[in-house]
């Protein structure tokens, strides 16, 4: 027995004499063979492997090496295997087109743990590099150039501890999301470059950007974390990032979580430019051209899991300025077949239309004036309408429109489908009043078509047009509709071929009888009531019933009452030409001196209408006048006064 124990001994101390000898004869390879005459074979068996071409055309070394001095005395000392290798060249499968490698290095100096390998783990402790050039490629059928396999889970995992780097081209391919920008990524000064797995990180690189992102070119600057940690999977990557992306300029931070595996993120987003259409060439989101902009809120994406191709986007407490706005909210993108869908609310305490709408320019403007226009000729864009669906609810407090319309608690709710867009409802308060209607625009064809129908309730006149003086005493209420429909792709446009009718009332109350006088040429009380404040009649009630018909809207009745005097109102207002025709007939009820009683005319454009009495009559009562002063000059003044009729109150026979 004891005899057999001493065998079984001396065969083990000779089996482990013998790998020790054999460790050490390979330790003693390993530290002094040539490598370079295995590069061949070795980048061939690679090359095989990974299916794609390795090449190492400088030097190749492997050696053993230590941990660093950063690493715990406990595993320092532990052998482990360094390459060393110049002009490294990882190469890109046959379908990549972005370049001709995904990785090139002047020189790579890796170290890693020798046992790991058994278990299919790569734990590399230390991976230095000079040089690197850097192109990822995802291509439209999102296959990545930076994955080895198409296994959905690699058999073999990689654990990098320590990064280190001197000046790093990093570029980012994206088909799926017409992505292209290029990273000139260097340490931060005082950090060289070195990276240490779970040391306390901030800001240790900096980067210029350059590239597009889909119609949008895109320049800027950057601050990283540890490039390591894009690499890891439990990776903690601080970003900040700053530039031009198209005509907006973007601001970025935040921290993205684990991004080698990366399904939700959060960051700070700040946008400002000259107009949110400025948007639409990087996001495909038709914005409308608005004011200059300034917005900051928080942006996340998310998807379901590593598989998903989708990402939804949330924009959550975004709040800024519009010109003169304010606004605030939040906002949803998601991707959805067979369009994506866009959903926002948005509230404001102040907002300024005027901020919302496209401006015209000058030279609009300059040509618009010369040829007597004032409607808007600018074209809709419908195509765009078809780039996704959208939600949109708007909430404001008090709306403002320069010189003097002030609207409150305004709501309203947007709805995009198939380029079918509605506005309903649309609800406002003004002037002491409710408006409330509803708009629909269908870009489903080469010609937008619209229509709209607007009712507004006890409005007040005097707070609907405080801008007139003359109309400060006016007290009548005003009920309004109006049904409009027209085609075209512009609101020039749409209402010159616009159908429909357009009701109004105005009740009983107080009118400034200047207007009524001024109406009626009664040049003596015209004078006395500017010299001595304006006086006020009785209204008994105003009426309008306009029917549109191509563009043309005739005027069926369009009658003042009041106790002074009747006015009626007919012709048309062409909109397609923007130029009015119309006739007014003041009739007195009672005497008036310097009454020069004869229809009056409003013709010419809408901006700048020449209104006048008809010279006929006029010139008649003038040269009775005159005739009569040869004869006694008091005698003149007859034909000047006017005698007034007994016109019946029109409001019981035409409400």
């Amino acid at each position: 027995m004891h005899h057999r124990f001493l065998l079984l001994l001396r065969i083990l101390s000779w089996t482990l004499a013998a790998l020790l000898a054999l460790a050490a004869a390979l330790a003693l390879f390993v530290a002094t063979y040539n490598w370079n005459h295995a590069k061949p074979w070795l980048t061939q068996r690679f090359s095989d492997l990974l299916k794609r071409e390795i090449r190492i055309d400088g030097d190749a070394q492997l050696g053993w090496a230590r941990g660093p001095a950063s690493e715990p005395a406990s595993i320092r000392f532990i052998p482990r295997l360094r390459l060393v290798a110049y002009d490294v060249t990882i190469g890109n499968p046959s379908w990549a087109t972005a370049a001709d490698h995904l990785a090139r290095a002047a020189a790579v100096d890796v170290t890693f743990d020798i046992l790991p390998l058994l278990r299919q783990r790569w734990n590399i402790t230390d991976l230095q590099l000079k040089r690197p050039v850097i192109v990822m490629e995802r291509d439209a059928e999102r296959r990545k150039n930076w994955r080895f396999t198409d296994r959905r889970e690699p058999r073999w995992s990689v654990d990098i501890r320590r990064l280190a780097f001197d000046h790093a081209d990093i570029r980012y391919v994206d088909r799926p999301l017409d992505l292209d920008l290029r990273f000139d990524t260097t340490p931060l000064p005082g950090n060289g470059g070195v990276n240490l797995k779970d040391e306390v990180k901030g800001l240790e690189v900096q980067f210029g950007i350059s590239g597009k992102f889909r119609d949008a070119t895109v320049a800027g600057t950057g601050q990283g974390g540890a490039l390591i940690d894009l690499l890891n999977d439990d990776g903690q990557f601080p970003l900040r990032a700053e530039g031009e992306v198209g005509q907006a300029h973007v601001v970025l931070s935040g921290v993205m979580p684990s991004p080698r595996r990366l399904t939700y993120f959060e960051l700070k987003l700040a946008l400002s430019g000259n107009s949110l259409a400025d948007l639409y060439p990087a996001t495909h989101v038709p914005l409308p051209a608005t004011a200059p902009f300034k917005v900051s809120g928080q942006l996340s994406g998310e998807r379901a899991d590593l598989t998903a191709t989708q990402w939804d986007w949330h924009y959550r407490k975004f709040a800024g300025i519009i010109g003169q706005s304010d606004i605030n909210g939040e906002a949803q993108y998601l991707q959805r077949d067979p369009r994506p869908v866009l959903r926002a609310t948005v509230r404001s305490e102040k907002l300024v239309p005027g901020d919302l709408m496209p401006p015209r320019d000058k030279t609009q403007k300059k040509d618009a004036a010369a040829g007597g226009r004032s409607l808007s000729a600018r074209q809709f864009d419908p195509e765009k309408w078809g780039a996704m669906d959208a939600e949109v609810s708007i909430t404001a407090q008090h709306v403002e429109q320069p010189p003097n319309i002030a609207l409150q608690d305004l709501h309203l709710e947007l709805r995009l489908k198939d380029r079918l867009l509605t506005v309903d409802p649309l609800r406002f308060a003004t002037a002491g009043g409710k408006v409330a209607g509803q708009v629909t625009m269908d870009a489903r064809q080469r010609q937008m078509r619209a229509q709209a129908e607007i009712d507004g309730r006890a409005l007040h006149l005097r707070q609907l047009l405080p801008s007139l003086a003359s109309m400060q005493g006016s007290f009548g209420q005003l009920d309004a509709h109006a049904r409009l429909a027209g085609s075209g792709n512009s609101i020039a446009n749409l209402l010159a071929s616009a159908e429909g009718s357009v009701k109004a009332r105005v009740s009983e109350g107080a009118i400034s009888k200047f207007i009524l006088e001024a109406a009626g040429l009664n040049v003596a009380d015209a004078v006395f009531a500017k010299l001595y404040r304006d006086r006020q009649v009785h209204l008994n009630c105003a009426v309008a019933d306009l029917e549109v018909k191509a563009g043309q809207a005739l005027f069926k009745q369009f009658v003042v009452d009041t106790d002074d005097a009747v006015i009626d109102v007919t012709g048309q207002i062409d909109l397609g030409r923007e130029r009015l025709d119309l006739d007014i007939r003041p009739q007195s009820r009672e005497l008036r001196v310097f009454t020069l009683r004869t229809p009056l005319y409003a013709r010419g454009p809408l901006n700048k209408p020449e209104i006048g009495p008809y010279k006929g009559p006029l010139l008649a009562r003038a040269g009775a006048a005159a005739a009569l002063a040869l004869v006694a000059p008091v005698a003149a003044a007859l034909p000047l006064i006017s005698m007034g009729k007994e016109l019946p109150n029109v409001c019981a026979q035409r409400h």
